[in-house]
Formats: structure tokens, C-alpha cells, sequence
């Protein structure tokens, strides 16, 4: 008979710190959580003292014991809900344009090279490690236009262990002639794209941790007639769906321009059957108030990406009024928009985001924390899988030690379990990130220095 202890293959024991609810961390000191032989959570006991220890094992072998020292806590994996794979080539470059003539300038010329199925190999090896070792366990990728190189960001990304949706992009129409598709290869290759990510899962031993995202770049870059199928395609294999929505106001003067026919923006989504409770909308900066009632009737997601929306001059999106309306939200970086795939750098540009709308109504740290883990999760889909430490939920998380070497993060005296995490929060870094876990397992990332 197969005793408890027999599937457990690991152990954490010390501080674990999660959101229960978007205003409410908790702080689980002298916590021992137990990982199954599936990679999910079996238990969690708290406050086990070390006279306790033994006994609270339940016979788990000590070798499976992690012991957390005294500035060590266990936190989940960073969600990034939106994320250009190609655009790291250029990460931190070109934030002296806006939106539109950014995209003209810098993105599609840098896109393009993606025809080279070698260089996009090289280039996602560095995009997907650098942001697993920015602690981000799960991401909404996008890709390109390109198939080949598509398929090889999903062996990247398999190789090195994250848990992603990954988009082929779609445009059709407004994009210049060296990143451009007809209606009919752009349909062609997302079905055998969508096709080839579900043959690799067929072959792998584990839950699979790649899910194909449908991915119209935005309504601009594509013909209705290329909207239409790609919602087909959405139902047919009941896929997730990513965009951008609201970002720039010459954006959305030029999407009405095209989609007369609709009401507003948002509804061009929604009229072309891309908007529902596996749509997660990037940015949504500028939203009338029936955008949002919209966007809160499909049960659609909204991914927050402070960072970029200032790099780019596009606005500032009003998170207060979405989590008021229930909405879900989560954190994106926006690479490249954003100068930085670190979704604690999306924590604190949310922070300072929502000062800047309304002082006496801004984000709060609770608020920040969830939306950086369930926030996201929930945006996702994934909030039965992961986003926090509830029994039965798959263990994505980070060890992260306030007072490693080289930490930007100074502990003093007087400081408290709470006190160290804020200032991890606000100042800390990958270089405080020591392991990296997703579904129970150690995440290896190429280039990382070895760490205790």
C-alpha cells in the first residue's frame, strides 16, 4: 500500500508567503509544505516548531527536506501576461517613438529576421531564460508571423521548463511587405501550429506545460475576414486568444477607421468571436465605461502594462476602476515596450501608475502581489492550477533569499518576515531569486551562476 510519504518528493520548511485573497497576504512562518511525485501540493502545516519537525514529516526521508534559513521565503511564480519573445533582441531600445511609428521603426524590421529559424533559436534562449530568471513560472508569449521559428520557441521553452501559452502571430493587412501573410498561410500555419504543439504534448511524460494562444497582432493588422477564422480556430480547439486592445489613441482612431461596422474596439473583437473568458486583452489603456462592461460580460482578462504604457507615451490604464467592475487583471512587461521582462519592475511601474491616476485610491502592496500571481493566474485560466499555495494546485514558485550575494535588498535588525519581503518587492532583483520551480520541478536555466 502506498503510504503517504512514499509520494512526496519534496519538502520546504520555513516562511511561505502567498495572496488568499487580492487584499490579503499571508505569512506562513515555520510552514512545512510537502510537493507530490506530480508536482503539486499535497499539505501544508504551519507554525511546525523544530521539537515538531519529526513528527510533522509524517516519515517523509530527510533527504527530501529543504530547511529555509532566516531571510529565505518561498513566494509564487511571477505570471507575465504579456510578452514578445522577438522583441527581447531589442529590450530596452527605441522608447522615443510612440506606438504605431515604434512598431514601424523598431519591431517589424526586427521581427522579420525571425525568417532565420537558427537565429530564432538563439534569440529565445535568451528571451525565455532571462525571464524564468526574472522569477516569471508562466507567461502569454508572442512569436511572429513565422512558422519554423514558432515551433522553435515551443522547444525552447520545453527545454527550459516554463509554463507558456504560445501565440503565432496573424497579420494580414497595415504591415510591411517583409512581415506580412495572405488570409490563407496565416490560417494555414496557426492550425498547423496549433497541430504541432498538440503532437509534442502527445510525446511528453508530464502535464503539458506549452498551450498554443491564438494571436491576432491587433484588429489593425488584420482583414475581418482573418478575424473571423481565427475565432473559428478559438472554437474548434476551445484555445485561449491574445491581442492588444486600447492602447494609443492614434491606434484606436485607426482600428475604427477600418471596422466601421462595430461599435467601438472593443467590440471588433467581440464581433469577430475573439472575446471570451479565455481572452486576455494587453494594455486597455484608453476604455469607455461600456468597453470595460464589455470586457467584464465575456468574462475577458486584462493584462496591465505599466511599464511599457509609459515608454511609449500611450496613457495610463485605470486598474482601480477594472478591479471594481470585477474585472480580471493581471501584470505584463510588454517586452519590448517595456525595458525590462521582470515582472517585480511591472509591480512597481503598476505602483506608480496608479499614484499617478489617483493619489488617494492607488495599489496597494496586497494588491500588487496578487495581481503579479492569482491576478495573472485568473487571466490565464490557471487559477485552479497555480497563483498561490493552496492544496492540490501545481508548485510554480520561487526560493528567494533577501540577503544573497550581491543583493540590491540590505536587511537590518529590525526587520520583519513582512518588512524583508516588501523591500524584496521594491528593490530586490533576479540576483535574490535562488531557485526557480515549475509543476514541482527545479527549473535549470541555461547562463544562470550556480546558486545555493
Amino acid at each position: 500500500m502506498q503510504t503517504f510519504a512514499s509520494t512526496i518528493s519534496k519538502v520546504f520548511y520555513g516562511t511561505l508567503i502567498h495572496s488568499v485573497s487580492i487584499k490579503e497576504i499571508e505569512y506562513i512562518l515555520q510552514g512545512l509544505l510537502f510537493i507530490d511525485n506530480q508536482g503539486k501540493i499535497a499539505k501544508i502545516v504551519k507554525n511546525v516548531s523544530q521539537d515538531q519537525l519529526d513528527a510533522a514529516l509524517e516519515g517523509v526521508d530527510s533527504d527530501k527536506l529543504v530547511r529555509l534559513t532566516g531571510d529565505q521565503f518561498v513566494i509564487p511564480g511571477f505570471v507575465d501576461t504579456h510578452i514578445h519573445a522577438p522583441q527581447y533582441a531589442f529590450c530596452g531600445n527605441g522608447h522615443d517613438l510612440p506606438l504605431l511609428e515604434w512598431l514601424d521603426t523598431y519591431t517589424f524590421p526586427a521581427e522579420s529576421r525571425f525568417a532565420d529559424k537558427d537565429y530564432a533559436r538563439r534569440l529565445y534562449n535568451k528571451s525565455v531564460a532571462r525571464s524564468l530568471r526574472n522569477g516569471t513560472t508562466s507567461a502569454c508569449w508572442y512569436a511572429t508571423i513565422h512558422l519554423e521559428a514558432c515551433k522553435e520557441l515551443v522547444q525552447v521553452i520545453q527545454e527550459q521548463g516554463q509554463r507558456a501559452y504560445v501565440g503565432k502571430v496573424n497579420m494580414n493587412q497595415n504591415s510591411p511587405d517583409f512581415l506580412i501573410e495572405t488570409t490563407e498561410s496565416s490560417v494555414r500555419d496557426t492550425r498547423a501550429f496549433i497541430e504541432y504543439v498538440k503532437d509534442v504534448n502527445s510525446k511528453i511524460d508530464h502535464k503539458p506545460l506549452v498551450t498554443p494562444i491564438i494571436t491576432p497582432r491587433f484588429a489593425i493588422s488584420c482583414t475581418s475576414d482573418l478575424l473571423t477564422e481565427l475565432g473559428k480556430l478559438a472554437e474548434e480547439y476551445q484555445l485561449p486568444i491574445q491581442s492588444h486592445l486600447c492602447e494609443n489613441m492614434n491606434e484606436i482612431g485607426f482600428t475604427m477607421s477600418l471596422f466601421p461596422e462595430s461599435v467601438n474596439y472593443t467590440a471588433v473583437y467581440a464581433d469577430h468571436g475573439l472575446l471570451n473568458d479565455r481572452t486576455v486583452m494587453a494594455h486597455c489603456v484608453h476604455m469607455k465605461d461600456e468597453e470595460l462592461d464589455l470586457v467584464k460580460e465575456k468574462e475577458a482578462g486584462i493584462s496591465h502594462c505599466a511599464n511599457s504604457n509609459f515608454n511609449l507615451k500611450s496613457g495610463i490604464a485605470n486598474v482601480r476602476k477594472m478591479l471594481n467592475k470585477e474585472i480580471k487583471v493581471g501584470l505584463g512587461t510588454d517586452v519590448a515596450g517595456g525595458y525590462t521582462p521582470s515582472i517585480l519592475e511591472a509591480l512597481r511601474a503598476s505602483r506608480t501608475a496608479s499614484v499617478a491616476l489617483d493619489m488617494e485610491s492607488s495599489l496597494v502592496v496586497a494588491e500588487l502581489f496578487y495581481l503579479a500571481t492569482v491576478g495573472g493566474a485568473r487571466v490565464m485560466g490557471l487559477e485552479d492550477t497555480i497563483g498561490n499555495f493552496e492544496v492540490g494546485k501545481e508548485f510554480d514558485a520561487i526560493v528567494v533569499n533577501a540577503s544573497s550575494d550581491n543583493s540590491p535588498v540590505d536587511i537590518h535588525d529590525h526587520d520583519t518576515v513582512e518588512t524583508s519581503f516588501e523591500k524584496y518587492l521594491f528593490v530586490g532583483d533576479d540576483r535574490n531569486h535562488e531557485k526557480i520551480f515549475v509543476q514541482g520541478k527545479e527549473v535549470r536555466i541555461p547562463g544562470a551562476a550556480s546558486r545555493k
